[in-house]
């Protein structure tokens, strides 16, 4: 096959990123429950006066559903990206 056929990948690759992109958006409910009980464990929301490394966790986990859907949006923008 000497030529690709343009319309058809790029509509291919729109399928599979809104197909990701679903597929993202439902995982962040069952994350933000996880962030919520892992917060509550560690005692970031009722203990003020936690150690450092707490915090640092504190920080960490807080950050894990901001990056979860930066990653899933990369993703859905390369499936895209790569078919123009």
């Amino acid at each position: 096959m000497k030529g690709k056929n343009k319309k058809g990948s790029l509509f291919l690759g729109a399928v599979f990123a809104m197909f990701f992109l679903m597929i993202g958006m439902m995982i962040i409910p069952f994350m933000k429950d996880g962030v919520t009980s892992a917060r509550t464990d560690i005692g970031c929301t009722t203990n003020s006066s936690i150690s450092d490394g707490a915090k640092l966790g504190c920080l960490f986990i807080d950050a894990g559903v901001p990056y979860f859907i930066i990653i899933f949006l990369t993703l859905v923008g390369g499936f895209i990206g790569n078919e123009l």
